[in-house]
């Protein structure tokens, strides 16, 4: 009998869903009275139609079961009285707008208003005593529950898809890419479905759903190079939707509270009946060229980081479990007076967000998303070392940057080099048995700046470059002349100078700083620490795990390769200075042929802001600067050819050739 209703409530949703879907197709067509009756009565008449029904299961005792046919009757036939007052109304009304604009209103409430009633009947029908008992002591958790139920999420997602199938002429296709995630994602719910493995399994399909829609987006963005200002708009949104919604998994994974999650599914349902009402919204309008639209292209990169951030954290809670990640972390009860409470919400705030952006599985997400699109990049680079360099920028992040120190090497910290990929503070504090593996990282690290440039750390080593040379986010390099701020510190004038120094000159102040008190604390000889956090650990921690994201989402304000430009990172500026004394420099075949160049490539492709090489090549034939760290874009756009790296390779080959 179970099973037998089970199926009967099926088939009773897919209907249903079948019905929603074609009411939202009729509203987005609904341009005269007739049609707009058509949905009038279909939505009205399904809300009726589950009235009855709630009443009865939810207040035992107040109606008999032909009692509930009865007031599901009556309800029916009340709620379509005012719509065809409507109807009448709208046949004599000028202004169709305001009708209209009444009935997307209408549609979107009643949509979402209908499945809330449907997923509340169908949840009591199957778990009634505990249904009716959570309703009791809880009304709204009842309905945030039945929010993130398969009954509400299932029948949504099926909504979709079929509008989506009738709609599909009136929508671009990148709008139906767009529309056809949506409804992927709200089907890969992981808090629907308790038990199966479902939440465990969705986590990771729905993360990859969204990490492969990031990266069609910004290629789409790449080479579309402008969007319509209304699905700049509903993009926009969406990401925050997503934010909010995988900020909801975490919480239900570690709290298990499902307010979050259910208050993003409603807003993400809200959105995709906005778009999809206005027929055709997401794919006519306006465009605008989103590099020339800073608050944009800011509040895009904003938003795209806040939903990796927390799919990666529960990537993490997912793999590590909620109490040993949460432990992890370091973070501190939020107890003593109101100075003591906002110090440790401050703690807390920088090391959980460092916990989650330096974490392995963070890192695997960026990585594949980020890593797609540098091999758009590479299909793209005409420069054989150029794309080899690519391929071993990807091949370091994968293996020197995830795989040797978080799932190889048990202690990486007693490992020089991959256990240290930052220089101090990586791998935990300046102790005794620890530096002499942290001194032997930065030996390494300068032997090989002196003999290839610092490009073995900025442009292979260091996970920054896989962020910034892939296809969408080499193309930001346009915001590096869009405001005063960027072009001082890209073309490093007067106030980019000043800027470096000040900043580099305070990271050093506070990493030596930090790195005696965290010598002091190992030997025993002083115990001043953040909360029982390592001070040159926790300076790690805000440097790179949180500084560095920061200047990154910055692009369009502080131009492209903030790190290098600002001074804040401490090993690449170490790094670029040991490279000053090396081998590395580009070199020019013939300089003649840059005195005759029109157009000087060079200089406007480079994204740090190397702008002298065009009169260096001429008078030298070479250019050397500590900024220029071989990212090779130069050499790509010369249009002659003319370009090439020189290195200890190539000094050793002059050497050979003289014997």
């Amino acid at each position: 009998m179970q099973v037998f209703l089970i199926y009967l409530l099926w088939a009773a949703m897919a209907a249903m869903a079948a019905a929603m879907a074609f009411a939202i197709y009729a509203a987005s067509r609904a341009d005269n009275p007739l049609r707009k009756l058509v949905v009038y009565l279909i939505l009205a008449m399904m809300n009726g139609m589950l009235v009855g029904p709630f009443i009865y299961l939810a207040f035992p005792g107040i109606l008999s079961e032909i009692g509930a046919i009865e007031v599901a009757l009556v309800a029916m036939a009340v709620e379509i009285i005012p719509f065809l007052a409507l109807f009448m109304r709208d046949i004599f009304l000028e202004d169709q707008n305001a009708s209209r604009r009444f009935l997307m209103v209408f549609t979107a409430v009643f949509v979402i208003l209908d499945e809330v009633l449907m997923s509340l009947v169908f949840n009591l029908v199957l778990s009634h005593q505990q249904y009716l008992s959570l309703m009791t002591t809880s009304p709204v958790g009842a309905i945030f529950q039945s929010v993130s139920s398969y009954w509400f999420v299932f029948p949504m997602s099926i909504e979709m898809f079929l509008s989506i199938i009738l709609m599909r002429r009136d929508q671009s296709s990148w709008a139906l890419v767009l529309l056809l995630t949506q409804a992927a994602i709200m089907f890969l719910a992981p808090p629907a479905v308790a038990g199966y493995g479902w939440g465990q399994l969705t986590v990771y399909l729905s993360g990859a759903v969204m990490t492969g829609f990031f990266v069609f987006l910004f290629e789409h963005l790449y080479r579309a190079q402008s969007v319509r200002r209304s699905m700049g708009s509903y993009i926009l949104i969406l990401l925050a939707v997503y934010t909010a919604m995988m900020a909801g998994v975490f919480m239900w994974q570690v709290y298990g509270s499902i307010y979050i999650f259910s208050l993003a599914m409603i807003a993400d349902m809200v959105l995709y009946l906005w778009g999809t009402l206005h027929r055709c919204m997401l794919s006519t309008g306006p465009r605008t060229y989103w590099l020339a639209n800073r608050p944009w292209s800011f509040g895009f990169l904003l938003l795209v980081f806040a939903a990796e951030f927390f799919m990666g954290a529960a990537f993490d809670v997912q793999y590590y479990g909620a109490v040993p990640f949460i432990a992890s972390t370091g973070i501190v009860p939020l107890t003593g007076s109101i100075l003591a409470v906002a110090g440790k919400a401050v703690f807390d705030f920088f090391i959980f967000f460092g916990s989650v952006s330096l974490s392995s599985w963070f890192l695997v997400m960026m990585g594949i998303e980020m890593g797609s699109l540098v091999v758009f990049k590479i299909r793209k680079t005409r420069d054989m070392e150029t794309r080899i360099r690519l391929s071993l920028m990807l091949v370091a992040y994968g293996i020197y940057s995830i795989l040797l120190p978080s799932f190889i090497i048990q202690n990486p910290a007693s490992v020089p080099f991959i256990g240290w990929s930052m220089g101090i503070g990586t791998a935990g504090p300046v102790s005794p048995l620890l530096i002499l593996p942290m001194l032997l990282t930065y030996v390494i690290s300068g032997i090989l700046s002196l003999l290839f440039g610092s490009r073995q750390l900025c442009s292979v080593f260091c996970t920054a470059p896989v962020m910034y040379q892939g296809t969408f986010y080499d193309s930001m390099k346009k915001f590096n002349t869009s405001s005063g701020m960027s072009r001082s510190l890209t073309r490093a004038d007067r106030t980019g100078n000043m800027v470096y120094r000040i900043v580099s000159n305070m990271v050093y102040v506070s990493v030596i700083a930090a790195a005696v008190i965290s010598w002091l604390d190992s030997t025993g000889r002083l115990n001043l620490t953040f909360y029982g956090t390592d001070p040159e650990y926790m300076l790690y921690i805000f440097y790179f795990g949180f500084l560095w994201y920061a200047v990154f989402i910055l692009m369009p304000y502080v131009g492209s390769y903030g790190c290098i430009n600002t001074g804040y990172c401490q090993w690449g500026n170490f790094n670029r200075f040991i490279s000053r004394f090396g081998f590395f420099r580009l070199k020019v075949r013939d300089p003649n042929q840059c005195v005759t160049c029109p157009t000087k490539d060079c200089a406007s492709a480079c994204p740090v802001g190397n702008y002298g090489q065009p009169g260096s090549f001429i008078t030298t034939g070479e250019y050397k600067d500590s900024r220029c760290v071989g990212i090779g874009d130069c050499v790509n756009a010369c249009p002659y050819e003319n370009i090439f790296y020189y290195d200890v390779r190539h000094w050793v080959k002059e050497k050979i050739s003289k014997k």
